[in-house]
């Protein structure tokens, strides 16, 4: 089925054109503060944890089986069954499909996508370290002939793995922008050339790829729904649960990874770019032709970490690790011969199995197999439960999900780590983040997770906006260059007993419009004195320039004050944008939902009439 925009958002949608051509003299309405002696309801919270699981469903031959019911699942934890409190069903050919608008004057965006979306998120995380140079070129071409031909309205993000983690790519469903971001030769970010068909260090660094997942899952934490995150490499150092040996701080470092990920609902799909490899599983230790795989004579107990011995089987419940399909091996002590080559496949099962993706290995099939992850990773089930143990000890618990027709395989994330939910939660933010966030709001974090360079277009609020610069591009006074100094993109390049060195600084006004009608209330003294604007400035590596967040109802955040008009609210947003900026990314939170839009725009911005920007408040 399609899920259609409805009706009420078309009018929206006109309403936001009007909004834009009519020029509403309205900014925001003042709040209200009640009279000493006032008395209010009082409300009464309790805190309910709930679990949520997303449950991939396969037959025989791999393919997504749809049509299930909640009646079809159950669930335990720790072998106690839970009380399932919500049920959704996602399917692949399900969309949004956003309304046809006429053409928009210069420089003016609406927060909604330009073609239908498809599927959830997918994130490509294209791993050079741990891939060989023999591997790199036909891993490369494959990739591209996917993108090329991958199904219209799926949103990818590309990280790459060199020197460091790169986000070159944020998310989009364009392919011309994902083959840019590949392509050594764009003018955009791309792959580096000097870590293509190179050796690059770092190969095997188990500490590092837990850092890897830990950066990604935060960049993916606080976004809205499942998150495939495809690992596009040729070996896959991980150890999703460490022994006692490997120290407190590495296991504290895994556990808050997969906590993260979890909470983000990200489930990982290796593919091992090697594809069928030939080897000698007898023949002695060492390199063989292949892409560098190694293999190991040596027999031996599976749980002794010894070389050419597979990973220990983990993971709770009686499953006790992954399947023993695809080379994963199922019994405790191979036989003879058991190569390293078996135990890489078996840590990317394991890897697959714990986070609910799914493994593909011994496959020169690429492309295919990319196009299946599409595929398969677009077509789940979402249930939730609140746990009946409530003693948050931080202990992991096992999840079992159960099906009450056989013959079918299921893809969920095996377990979490049940941390005290009113504690503080941990959170690692990439360089990129600093003391200056884009909100100080904390419900869910969310207006942070979705003002991040590259992160999807929300549209569950719907505004538009009129981007253009105000004044020309000048040298930056002494106040802005100390204000600047704080924010991430300089505050980590100079000496705080420095100034900063000059540079030009373009003025810019965000100019938006939100129609009011979306709202629970649309009168004044409603819903708009809880709308939060914000405008974030970001380089070419992603990293905040300058940023701004204003309440519309703070006298003091907006350019003018007047009463709400019954079609929407005007806000004008005045920023400081240095010359060097990439792209500014624009958002309005309604407060009292938690809901969002945003949108995010490149720059340079094409040139315009002088007349379009009449009316605009100067810069202040």
């Amino acid at each position: 089925m399609s899920i259609h925009i409805p009706a009420y958002v078309r009018f929206l949608s006109s309403i936001l054109l009007l909004g834009l051509l009519g020029s509403p003299q309205l900014v925001a309405q003042q709040s209200t503060v009640p009279e000493s002696g006032q008395t209010g309801n009082l409300v009464l919270k309790r805190m309910v944890r709930r679990v949520v699981v997303d449950v991939v469903v396969t037959d025989s031959n791999g393919n997504p089986v749809r049509g299930l019911t909640e009646k079809d699942f159950s669930v335990r934890e720790d072998g106690k069954p839970q009380q399932i409190l919500s049920f959704d069903t996602h399917d692949w050919t399900a969309e949004y499909a956003p309304p046809k608008l006429p053409q928009l004057p210069a420089n003016t965006y609406l927060d909604l996508p330009a073609m239908p979306e498809r599927g959830p998120l997918y994130v490509l995380l294209y791993d050079l370290v741990n891939t060989e140079i023999d591997d790199q070129a036909t891993a490369r071409k494959q990739l591209l002939t996917f993108i090329n031909t991958k199904p219209e309205g799926t949103r990818f993000a590309i990280f790459v793995l060199s020197d460091e983690l790169r986000l070159i790519q944020g998310f989009t469903d364009d392919r011309k922008e994902l083959l840019a971001a590949l392509d050594p030769n764009s003018a955009k970010p791309h792959v580096p050339r000097i870590f293509l068909m190179g050796r690059n260090s770092g190969r095997g660094d188990v500490r590092m790829m837990v850092s890897v997942l830990d950066d990604i899952a935060n960049f993916l934490d606080g976004l809205a729904g499942r998150k495939n995150l495809i690992w596009f490499s040729g070996a896959f150092p991980l150890t999703l649960f460490p022994s006692d040996d490997d120290g407190q701080t590495y296991r504290e470092e895994i556990k808050n990874t997969l906590n993260t990920m979890a909470r983000g609902q990200v489930a990982i799909y290796p593919v091992d770019v090697r594809g069928v490899v030939v080897t000698d599983s007898y023949a002695p230790s060492g390199a063989t032709p292949g892409g560098g795989v190694y293999s190991d004579s040596r027999s031996g107990d599976r749980s002794t970490g010894t070389a050419g011995s597979a990973p220990a089987a983990s993971g709770p419940g009686s499953a006790g690790g992954p399947p023993a399909t695809s080379g994963a091996g199922g019994n405790d002590a191979p036989g003879p011969g058991y190569s390293l080559l078996n135990s890489s496949y078996a840590t990317q099962d394991e890897i697959a199995y714990e986070t609910g993706g799914h493994a593909f290995h011994s496959n020169n099939g690429l492309k295919e197999s990319l196009s299946k992850i599409t595929e398969m990773g677009a077509n789940y089930y979402t249930l939730s439960y609140s746990p009946t143990n409530e003693n948050y000890n931080g202990n992991l618990r096992a999840i079992e999900v159960e099906l009450a027709r056989r013959g079918y395989h299921l893809s969920y994330r095996r377990s979490y780590y049940g941390d005290d939910p009113t504690s503080p939660r941990h959170t690692t933010y990439r360089a990129s983040d600093s003391s200056t966030e884009p909100s100080a709001s904390q419900p869910g974090e969310l207006l942070y997770a979705n003002m991040q360079h590259g992160a999807p277009q929300a549209h569950e609020v719907f505004f538009s906006v009129h981007i253009h610069p105000v004044a020309p591009a000048a040298a930056a006074t002494p106040a802005q260059l100390n204000h600047f100094a704080d924010q991430p993109a300089f505050a980590a390049k100079h000496h705080k007993d420095k100034p900063l060195a000059q540079f030009q600084v373009q003025p810019y006004v965000a100019d938006f419009f939100v129609p009011n009608r979306q709202f629970r209330q649309n009168l004044p003294g409603g819903e708009g004195e809880n709308l939060e604007f914000t405008t974030v400035v970001y380089d070419a590596d992603g990293v905040i320039l300058n940023s701004i967040v204003q309440v519309a109802s703070d006298p003091a955040s907006a350019a003018e004050q007047s009463t709400p008009q019954h079609t929407g609210y005007h806000v004008l947003q005045n920023i400081d944008v240095p010359i060097k900026a990439a792209s500014i990314r624009v958002g309005v939170r309604d407060k009292a939902t938690d809901h969002i839009g945003t949108l995010e725009v490149g720059l340079p911005l094409a040139p315009e009439a002088a007349t379009q920007a009449k009316g605009s408040a100067p810069n202040n």
